[in-house]
């Protein structure tokens, strides 16, 4: 799973996830499960497509962090550029504190959103590196309530396609990710669950976590 989800991470951003599957600690067309009672979209933003949108989010990626002659600090800034263009960084942080981030003060959430992009880009930045070729393919999308979810595979040499969903959700007319599931994992909750242990061992306070990922990113 590890090898896997690197690769994931390098063609498909997931960054992402995304933004939000790194284990805390550790440095055509597709489709893909939904979860039950989904629906066809009827209506997203005028001016954007879901699938369009994620399709967007691969080109750039690969454009803008793909090979070796990028250094790794404009790589990570770049890398944070577009995770503020793609991702709802303040839902992600949210998310992924689970009930925690009540806690917090808006300052001290945006500290800790700010902590956590910094945290994945030095983690996957370099990563784009080797980029070897894999391809993204985004699919079609479906709705579920408020959320939008973008069906995508990320076809690989070396083995089978490997599902991705992105779950979107519209701030102000604009769509932002605000997680990822790979091959059926959401990758915010299982981030959840690891920041969430942090937490638990520390008192049940953030703040320890904010002060783990001070160090971890080097930040004052």
């Amino acid at each position: 799973m590890k090898h896997i989800h690197g690769r994931i991470l390098v063609a498909g951003l997931m960054m992402a996830s995304a933004a939000v599957c790194i284990p805390f600690g550790q440095t055509a067309q597709a489709t893909a499960s939904q979860p039950a009672g989904t629906q066809n979209i009827l209506e997203v933003a005028a001016t954007q497509d879901p699938s369009d949108f994620i399709r967007g989010l691969g080109d750039e990626a690969i454009s803008e962090l793909a090979g070796d002659k990028v250094d790794d600090s404009s790589r990570q800034d770049r890398f944070i550029n577009l995770m503020d263009k793609y991702f709802k960084m303040d839902q992600v942080a949210r998310f992924v504190l689970g009930r925690y981030w009540r806690n917090l003060s808006e300052q001290e959430l945006g500290e800790f959103a700010s902590l956590l992009q910094k945290y994945l880009a030095l983690n996957y930045a370099s990563k784009f590196k080797d980029f070897d070729g894999e391809k993204f393919v985004v699919g079609d999308s479906s709705q579920n309530k408020k959320d939008i979810f973008v069906n995508s595979q990320v076809v690989r040499p070396d083995g089978p396609p490997v599902k991705i969903v992105w779950r979107l959700r519209e701030f102000d007319g604009n769509l932002r990710i605000i997680d990822v599931s790979i091959e059926g994992i959401s990758m915010g909750i299982t981030q959840r669950d690891e920041f969430a242990s942090v937490i638990q061992q520390n008192g049940g306070k953030v703040q320890a976590l904010t002060d783990l990922l001070k160090e971890k990113t080097g930040s004052n």
